[in-house]
């Protein structure tokens, strides 16, 4: 296995924050469970995902709604449904390729019968779950 380190923006107040790439002998897996936004990366992660087998990306946040106190710019997260919008012009067979990970409390992808899962499931992506296993 070979893990490769990828620096992506997010709270950098006290470090760097890393994403992985993790080569396995048969599957190569993206592990990505914080950023700001996507568009404030600058790689690729359309060009990206199209060398992957698996990608593991932030979905901390699924809508602004979950923070009523907080002004959603101050969020240093996309919301899942920001990044399903983003990425709902990729085939489906390269949205098959993203899980969603790294739920807040209260997130309501904790519940895999919530609207929300059921919303994610019939965009082409996947839901992280507790105790999943990736065979690389």
């Amino acid at each position: 296995v070979t893990i490769t380190g990828i620096q992506v923006p997010h709270r950098d107040e006290y470090s760097e924050t890393m994403g992985f790439l993790i080569q396995g002998p048969h599957r190569v897996a993206l592990f990505i469970p914080d950023i700001n936004k996507w568009d404030q990366w600058a790689i690729d992660l359309d060009s990206l995902i199209d060398h992957v087998d698996i990608a593991l990306l932030d979905g901390t946040f699924y809508s602004a709604g979950e923070t009523p106190n907080r002004d959603p710019s101050e969020i240093p997260h996309p919301f899942v449904e920001e990044s399903m919008a983003i990425w709902s012009g990729w085939p489906v067979e390269k949205r098959n390729k993203v899980t969603f990970i790294h739920f807040n409390h209260s997130n309501p992808l904790h519940d895999p019968e919530s609207e929300a899962s059921q919303q994610v499931k019939q965009a082409g992506f996947h839901v992280g779950q507790t105790g999943m296993r990736l065979h690389l």
